[in-house]
């Protein structure tokens, strides 16, 4: 009877930890696939925003436009960093944090120097590292793509 018990013990412990194995393996999934989709977004922002600025520049009422863009750019950063990292991805993680704080920083002062009337683009793009912190991220792309394979 100790032996059946012990057995059945041993069974659903296997059991268990094959079931952590399986959602560990689903969430580092689901995260790449998430940071994937991120990272798309910002390089279609950085290659979206500076021509609509220059439109906004010549048709100040697409200023709404370029806020909007801002915006959910700002949007998506703070989903990022709301995100639990599956533990074989954290230092990619860490990495991306540090990304993506430096563009929440960039957007915060193109949004302010948009809302004060400022659309030229070179002049929002002036002293600061945005599109070049986007170029950074992507630079993460093959990390976290490894993750989902």
């Amino acid at each position: 009877m100790m032996k059946k018990a012990a057995a059945a013990f041993g069974l659903s412990v296997l059991l268990l930890s094959g079931c952590s194995l399986v959602d560990e393996a689903n969430n580092t999934l689901t995260y790449a696939t998430d940071m994937t989709e991120f990272l798309n977004e910002t390089q279609q922002f950085a290659s979206e925003v500076p021509a609509l600025l220059e439109n906004a520049a010549s048709n100040p009422s697409l200023a709404a436009d370029v806020e909007a863009q801002l915006e959910n750019m700002q949007q998506q950063i703070n989903d990022v960093q709301q995100m639990d990292a599956p533990v074989i991805a954290e230092g990619v993680h860490s990495r991306l944090l540090d990304y993506s704080t430096q563009l929440e920083e960039g957007i915060q002062e193109a949004m302010s120097k948009v809302e004060s009337g400022v659309l030229d683009p070179a002049a929002i793009f002036e002293n600061t590292d945005l599109l070049q912190t986007v170029q950074e991220l992507q630079e993460l792309r093959n990390s976290i793509e490894q993750l989902g394979q």
